[in-house]
This record gives structure tokens, C-alpha cells and sequence, in this order.
């Protein structure tokens, strides 16, 4: 990634169709992740999903759904529910970049970014994130500072059923 371009998050409006569509020109371009975590190439209505869906008991003030975007063109994905599981975590519910950038230092870029809004927006003091046994990443997430918790629960993709790793990290 050069030096003198800065990732910008950009919020997702849900009502904005010109937004929809940048999420999902994103997503035509994670195939591969989309295989190996749901067994398909794309999740139904996956740019509404993306923009909107939340756990049990969190409302639409709590989520963040962004386009990484660098120099002007939308490379990447991230979401965060603020106070989940509890109040001071914020949860990570997907950071990906186009599977054409991976290897330049987007993804960590886009990282930091997300690590950044978490702590200094929202006042997170955790960052909690669950990786898809099915997802090899958790080298990715370990070398961003996060750790296993011990909780292991199902996954059930569309085509795929696997398990989710919880892992989390301490900001400061």
C-alpha cells in the first residue's frame, strides 16, 4: 500500500442504492470467502445484510457498516456492533478486502482503521471478533493482537456448516 494514501471508512446507507451497489461490487469480488464460509459464491440480498444485520437485543444506533475506501475506490468491507456482547466491546462482524488487493497491506490498513473509529468513536475497550473454522485467517487476526477467548460455537452458512472461534483483543 503506498505511503502517501490513507483508508477512509465510509459509512453504508441502507436507503442508498448507489451504496448498495458499491457494497456489492465489493463483494462480486470476495468469491472465494463467500465458498468457504457459506458454499456459495454470494449470500442472498448480501449488501442489505451487510448494511443491516444485527444480534439479538442491538439496534440500528449500534451498527457501523463501512467502505474501505483508498484513493477513491472502494477496496474493502467492515461492520461493528457497538456494545457486543456487553457494553465497552465493540464487535467485528466482517473486515474483508477484495480478494485482488490481498497481500498489499490493505487489509491491516483497513484494520487499524476499524481499531482506530472503535476506540476513539465509540469508546471500545475490547474488540471481539468470530472466525469461521472453514476461514483459514486466525494467522491474520493473531498477528493483529487478537487471542482465542476458549468459546467455540456453530456456524451455519447457506451451503456450509462449520464452527466460529471467538477471539478478542484489549485496546488502549
Amino acid at each position: 500500500m503506498p505511503k502517501a494514501m490513507r483508508m477512509e471508512l465510509v459509512r453504508v446507507d441502507p436507503a442508498s442504492a448507489d451504496a448498495l451497489r458499491a457494497v456489492d461490487a465489493v463483494l462480486d469480488d470476495l468469491a472465494g470467502y463467500s465458498r468457504r464460509v457459506d458454499g456459495v459464491a454470494r449470500r442472498r440480498h448480501a449488501a442489505i445484510g451487510f448494511a443491516t444485520d444485527l444480534p439479538p437485543g442491538r439496534a440500528a444506533r449500534h451498527k457501523h457498516a463501512f467502505l474501505a475506501m483508498l484513493g477513491g475506490e472502494a477496496v474493502g468491507l467492515a461492520d461493528i456492533v457497538d456494545g457486543h456482547p456487553s457494553c465497552g466491546t465493540a464487535f467485528i462482524g466482517l473486515l474483508a478486502v477484495r480478494e485482488t488487493v490481498h497481500g498489499s497491506g490493505i487489509g491491516r490498513a483497513l484494520f487499524e482503521a476499524v481499531e482506530r473509529f472503535a476506540r476513539d468513536e465509540i469508546g471500545a475497550r475490547t474488540l471481539r471478533l468470530a472466525v469461521v473454522e472453514a476461514n483459514p485467517v486466525s494467522g491474520f487476526w493473531t498477528k493483529m493482537g487478537f487471542h482465542p477467548t476458549g468459546e467455540i460455537r456453530p456456524y451455519e452458512g447457506e451451503a456450509v456448516t462449520s464452527r466460529s472461534i471467538l477471539m478478542e483483543k484489549a485496546l488502549t
